[in-house]
C-alpha cells in the first residue's frame, strides 16, 4: 500500500526544519527529504583536523532573554542541549576600513556612545538612523513576532540602503561605520533595500552570540523534535519530478525511482531549481521565468585552517577588514584585485578559552571564477582547479598576515572551500552565500510568496523574506501560518 502524507518538504534547510517542527508538532504527518548524506544545508558544518567549521551559520543575533531569536530558539527546543557563547558586549565586530579600525558594540545605548566617541558632535545623525532603523521594524510587523496583518505601509522599506546612509551624513566614515555589518548581507549600493540593512543590523546590535561546537548540533536537534513529533526524514532521496492529478502535485519522485504521496508540498530548495521539477505544462512560462532569472547574491571562498597548539589567541569577536575605503565590497568587486576583503572568526569548543586552534577566514567571490568546472566533481576537478584554489587561498592568508603578524608561521593545516563547495553544500545553482538578492529597483518582480502557481505547491526558506536564521525562522512561520492559526502559533513563541 501506498504510504501517503499530510505534508512532504523538499530540503532539510533550516527553513525545512523549522517548518516541519511547527506542522509535526501540530499534528500532521510530516516528511522532509533531503538529496544530501547530512541534514541542515547551510547548518551543516564538516570535521578536518579535529575542527568543526560551519559552512554558513557563523553567529547568530537578538539571542538575549526576551529577545526574538530568543523566543523563536525556545519555542524549537533549541536551548535545551546546545551552548551559545556571547561575544564581547564593548566590540563583537571589528571592522578595520583601510587602516581604521572600528569597535561595533553590542546594545543601542552602547552602539550610539560608540559612535559619538569616533564622530563627536553627530548627535542628530546617529538618533535620526536609530529612528529610521526602528520604522523600517515597526513597518515589518513579523519582525517583532506580531501578526503580519499589523504591517505599516512605510515607503523607508523599499529605498535605497546606501543612498539612505548616504543621506544622514556626507561623511564617509560615518557611512562606513552604519553599514559595517555589510558582510552579513553582502549589501549592493545599486540593490540592497534599506530594510535589509535595518533589520539584519539590528538583529546583530541586539545581541550576538556563537555556536559552542558545530551547527550541526541546530539541525540535529531539530530532526530529533521532528521525529518525536511523528515526522519523517530520509537522506540520499533527490527529488527529480512531481506526479500531479488536475492541478495539484499528487506526489514526489526520487532519483531512486521511490514514489511519495502528499496533500501538500512544501520546497525548501531555491525557486529556480523548484522551477526545474515542474513539468513545463503546468505553469505559464512568464512566473518560470521570473523565478529562475531572480538574480543572487555573490557566493564566498574560504579557508579553515588547523592552527599549531596554542599559538594563536580566541578572538571574541569577528574581524573584518576592507582594503578601499569602502565597506559595500559586493559593488566594486574586481576579479584583478582579488581579495579586498576578509572575514575571520575564531569557532569556540568550550565556553572559556585563551586560545583558539581553528579558524575561518571568508570573502566575497563570484561564480564566473569557477564556472569552467562547474560540470566536474569533488573528484574530477583536476591539477589546474586545485592549483587555482591553493593560490586564491595564500592570496587571502597573505592579507591576513598583514593585520595579524605572524600568522603565517602559525598555521598547521588548510582546507578551502569555493563556491563549488557551496554549490554542492547548498544546492543553488551558483553557490550563493544568501540565495536571491533583494533589489529596492523591482519589487514586484523580485517578491517572492509562499505560494506557488500551482495549488498545493509552498515555498520556505531563505529566498522568501529574509536570509540567516533570521530570516528563514520568519519565513516558516509565514509559510506554516498558511495551514495552522499564525496568531496563535506566535502567541506560543511569545510566551514560550
Amino acid at each position: 500500500m501506498k504510504k501517503k502524507y499530510d505534508f512532504i518538504i523538499l530540503g532539510s534547510g533550516l527553513g525545512g526544519l523549522l517548518t516541519a517542527f511547527i506542522l509535526s508538532k501540530a499534528g500532521n504527518k510530516v516528511l522532509i527529504l533531503e538529496k544530501n548524506p547530512k541534514l541542515g544545508g547551510t547548518l551543516q558544518s564538516f570535521r578536518r583536523f579535529g575542527c568543526d567549521f560551519s559552512t554558513g551559520m557563523h553567529y547568530l543575533g537578538s539571542l538575549d532573554e526576551g529577545q526574538m531569536l530568543n523566543k523563536i530558539f525556545k519555542y524549537f527546543n533549541l536551548f535545551e542541549t546546545i551552548e551559545y557563547k556571547k561575544l564581547d558586549v564593548d566590540g563583537f565586530e571589528v571592522v578595520n576600513v583601510a587602516g581604521t579600525e572600528y569597535k561595533i558594540p553590542m546594545g543601542w545605548e552602547r552602539y550610539k556612545k560608540q559612535f559619538l566617541e569616533y564622530f563627536p558632535g553627530n548627535e542628530e545623525v546617529i538618533e535620526r538612523y536609530y529612528y529610521l532603523v526602528n520604522r523600517a521594524i515597526d513597518a515589518q510587523a513579523l519582525y517583532n513576532l506580531n501578526h503580519p496583518e499589523e504591517n505599516n505601509d512605510d515607503n523607508i522599506l523599499m529605498k535605497s540602503a546606501y543612498e539612505v546612509l548616504k543621506s544622514l551624513s556626507p561623511d564617509v566614515g560615518i557611512q562606513n561605520f552604519l553599514a559595517a555589518l555589510n558582510f552579513d548581507y553582502v549589501g549592493e549600493k545599486d540593490k540592497t533595500p534599506f530594510y535589509v540593512h535595518a533589520l539584519v543590523s539590528n538583529y546583530f546590535i541586539k545581541s550576538s552570540y556563537r555556536v559552542i561546537g558545530d551547527s550541526d548540533q541546530i539541525a540535529n536537534s531539530l530532526a530529533n523534535s521532528i521525529r518525536e513529533y511523528g515526522g519523517e526524514i530520509l537522506n540520499r532521496q533527490k527529488v527529480v519530478g512531481f506526479l500531479y492529478e488536475d492541478k495539484n502535485i499528487t506526489a514526489v519522485k526520487t532519483h531512486k525511482e521511490e514514489i511519495f504521496y502528499g496533500d501538500r508540498i512544501i520546497s525548501n530548495i531555491h525557486p529556480a531549481n523548484t522551477m526545474d521539477l515542474i513539468d513545463n505544462d503546468r505553469i505559464k512560462k512568464i512566473y518560470r521565468n521570473r523565478m529562475k532569472n531572480m538574480k543572487n547574491t555573490i557566493s564566498s571562498f574560504a579557508v579553515h585552517l588547523k592552527m599549531k597548539e596554542n599559538s594563536f589567541e580566541y578572538l571574541n569577536y569577528n574581524y573584518q577588514y576592507f582594503k578601499q575605503n569602502d565597506v559595500w565590497y559586493p559593488s566594486y568587486y574586481d576579479e584583478k584585485n582579488w581579495p579586498e576583503h576578509f572575514f575571520l572568526q575564531t569557532p569556540p569548543l568550550k565556553m572559556e578559552e585563551d586560545y583558539c586552534n581553528c579558524v575561518q577566514i571568508l570573502t566575497a567571490m563570484k561564480y564566473d571564477e569557477v564556472k569552467k568546472w562547474e560540470g566536474t566533481t569533488k573528484r574530477t576537478r583536476g591539477e589546474e582547479y586545485h592549483r587555482w584554489k591553493e593560490e586564491k587561498a595564500q592570496k587571502l592568508i597573505n592579507m591576513v598576515e598583514e593585520k595579524f603578524p605572524g600568522f603565517k608561521d602559525k598555521i598547521e593545516n588548510i582546507n578551502i572551500s569555493t563556491p563549488l563547495s557551496f554549490k554542492d553544500y547548498i544546492g543553488t545553482t551558483d553557490g550563493s552565500m544568501y540565495g536571491r538578492i533583494s533589489d529596492f529597483n523591482n519589487v514586484v518582480s523580485n517578491y517572492v510568496s509562499h505560494r506557488t502557481k500551482i495549488p498545493n505547491l509552498y515555498l520556505t526558506g531563505q529566498n522568501l523574506n529574509l536570509h540567516g536564521a533570521l530570516g528563514v525562522s520568519l519565513s516558516a512561520l509565514i509559510t506554516s501560518g498558511e495551514f495552522i492559526n499564525l496568531k496563535n502559533l506566535l502567541g506560543e513563541i511569545n510566551n514560550a
